[in-house]
């Protein structure tokens, strides 16, 4: 039973992008982003990371070395993608 409550560390990483970030970034694109909100979503990330890993605060290991194990970009990357990415659409639409 305990082999069966084991979640590989690829799958936990896949259902945090589906369910967690979809969730997270949701409207994205029309946010202004401040830098104590930009924090605020930065910890959660990480944090969410950091549990995912099982590591403890006093592990002491870097936010980069974290991101850089899961393969994730930081979220302010991928706010930053997700604004690129819709001015595109805008600048793409027609005028009517």
């Amino acid at each position: 039973m305990a082999d069966f409550l084991r979640i590989h560390l690829k799958t936990k990483l896949k259902m945090y992008k589906a369910v967690v970030l979809t969730t997270l970034l949701y409207g994205a694109e029309t946010w202004t982003v401040y830098s104590s909100q930009a924090r605020k979503l930065n910890h959660f990330h990480l944090s969410c990371f950091r549990r995912i890993l099982k590591l403890r605060c006093q592990d002491r290991i870097p936010d980069t070395e974290v991101l850089e194990w899961t393969g994730i970009l930081s979220i302010h990357a991928m706010v930053r993608q997700v604004l690129l990415r819709w001015s595109g659409h805008l600048l793409r639409m027609d005028d009517e």
